[in-house]
């Protein structure tokens, strides 16, 4: 009888302080959305040489005002890279595969030539007023050719304002790890 009683407490106590918190809306900066694609012959092993094909491509972007944040992303996707056990030639040297990397601030459909080589539309909810949609885009092809052989496009809710520069390291390398998920790990 007394366990029962005590049972009966601990689940009131329990459903109460479940009603009693109010339901809080996910902070939209900590959202993201993450798709890839490979194909059969997109094969790796530990000693899988990559080379960035050009340096990361921020489209619209005409002012440089994102040079630096191009770079911190760039920067981040390669040593993802490295953490999963792939390593990156210098220039002149032979790698297997090519790395390209686009990001975009604001919407990608409209942006043809985008849309034409990564055939992606990660997707997230309506944003909280203040944030605009971003959007990082990496493909593989083997070294010389134009043939994708995998890649994957990641979709965040951003602050195009100033964020503290730890804030923007942080959810740069987040979306690094994020985005490259199902590249497979070698270490």
């Amino acid at each position: 009888m007394v366990l029962r009683l005590l049972v009966a407490t601990f689940l009131s106590w329990t459903l109460t302080a479940c009603i009693s918190s109010p339901m809080q809306a996910p902070d939209p900066m900590s959202q993201s959305s993450a798709v890839s694609v490979a194909t059969p012959d997109f094969l790796t092993s530990p000693d899988t040489a990559l080379r960035w094909y050009s340096d990361l491509i921020w489209i619209d972007d005409p002012e440089g005002r994102y040079e630096r944040r191009a770079d911190m992303l760039q920067q981040a996707l390669q040593h993802e890279f490295e953490h999963k056990g792939y390593s990156f030639v210098k220039p002149g040297e032979i790698a297997d595969y090519d790395v390209l990397a686009v990001a975009v601030l604001g919407d990608i459909n409209g942006h043809q030539k985008v849309e034409q080589v990564f055939r992606m539309y990660p997707s997230l909810g309506t944003p909280a007023r203040g944030y605009k949609r971003g959007t990082v885009l990496v493909a593989l092809a083997p070294t010389g050719t134009k043939t994708i052989v995998w890649r994957g496009a990641l979709e965040v809710f951003t602050d195009p304002g100033m964020q503290p520069i730890q804030v923007r390291e942080h959810r740069i390398q987040h979306g690094a790890v994020q985005l490259l998920r199902s590249i497979p790990n070698y270490k």
